[in-house]
This record gives structure tokens, C-alpha cells and sequence, in this order.
């Protein structure tokens, strides 16, 4: 039997671990060797590692991150029903619409994880920034792509439940 196709959703998650690597081995030369790489509530460092160390936590996590996201639709169908969390389960899983259900679960979270990817690598941006200004300080960027995260994940919530009504019959 053969896999079917990857969608949009999917084909981009894997493309972000590309990105990743562009956009570490853009900054790496120019980022110091001790980096800080954790930041407390205030946006002020307050955790460090070596460059190779940052670069490499960089690639796997967007990496294995990616794979997830991506593999989410094939999980999905390999879930015992009595697994999956949903409003009337009972009707979206039923035989006649598992399958459909499911697609549409599974894109869903794949959008979701590329916002979540992107919003990974904004972090680190703001990251290499702050490393590169000598300040150990994020910097309101990351307050806006942090907002911005929110905002989505909110709208993307109310849709996830909106989506999981029983139709007019």
C-alpha cells in the first residue's frame, strides 16, 4: 500500500529544518562563542552555552519538532478511538467519517505546528540579536512574536472547537 501524498501543511514543516540551518549558518561566525541561551521573564539572560552547543539545540529541536507536526496525521490514524480527545467523538469518528475527520485533524495541527516552528525561529532570532548587540537583553521583539503567537493560538482554539460541532441535520 502506498503512503498518500504529503500535503502543503506537511511539505512545509519539512522545509523549515532547511530554514533552520540557513538561518543558523547566516548568524554563526558572527554570534560569540559563549552565548546566552536562556532569558528570564524580563527578556534579561540569565542561562548560557557554546555556540556549537546553541546551533546544534537550534537544528534538532526545529528538526524533531517538524518531523512531529508532520507525522501527526499518520499518529492520528493509528489512535484507538477511545485515545483521541473530541467533542462528540462519537460522531466525527464514527466509520463513515473517521477517516475524513482525521484529514482534516491532521492538517489542523500541522498549520499549528508551523506557526509553532516559526514562532521557534523568531525566538531564536531575537536570540542571535541579543547576542549580537553584547546586551543579554531580547528586546521587545520577542514580545511582539510572542503576542502574535497568542493571538493565533487563540483564534486557531476557537476554530479547532468550532470545527468540532455535530452539523444541522
Amino acid at each position: 500500500m502506498q503512503a498518500p501524498p504529503l500535503t502543503w501543511a506537511q511539505k512545509t514543516l519539512l522545509l523549515l529544518p532547511a530554514l533552520a540551518g540557513v538561518h543558523i549558518a547566516y548568524y554563526y561566525a558572527a554570534l560569540p562563542d559563549k552565548m546566552a541561551s536562556h532569558f528570564g521573564p524580563s527578556g534579561q539572560a540569565d542561562g548560557w552555552m557554546s555556540k556549537l552547543s546553541f546551533a546544534i539545540f537550534y537544528l534538532v529541536l526545529v528538526g524533531v519538532c517538524s518531523l512531529l507536526w508532520a507525522g501527526m496525521g499518520w499518529l492520528l490514524k493509528k489512535t484507538p478511538n477511545d485515545m483521541i480527545n473530541l467533542p462528540h467523538k462519537e460522531y466525527w469518528l464514527a466509520p463513515e467519517r473517521r477517516e475524513q475527520t482525521l484529514s482534516r485533524m491532521a492538517h489542523q495541527m500541522s498549520v499549528f505546528g508551523i506557526v509553532t516552528i516559526t514562532f521557534l525561529i523568531a525566538v531564536m532570532h531575537t536570540t542571535f540579536l541579543a547576542n549580537l548587540r553584547g546586551d543579554g537583553q531580547l528586546g521587545p521583539l520577542f514580545f511582539v512574536y510572542f503576542a502574535g503567537f497568542m493571538i493565533f493560538t487563540a483564534i486557531w482554539t476557537v476554530q479547532m472547537v468550532r470545527g468540532s460541532k455535530i452539523p444541522d441535520m
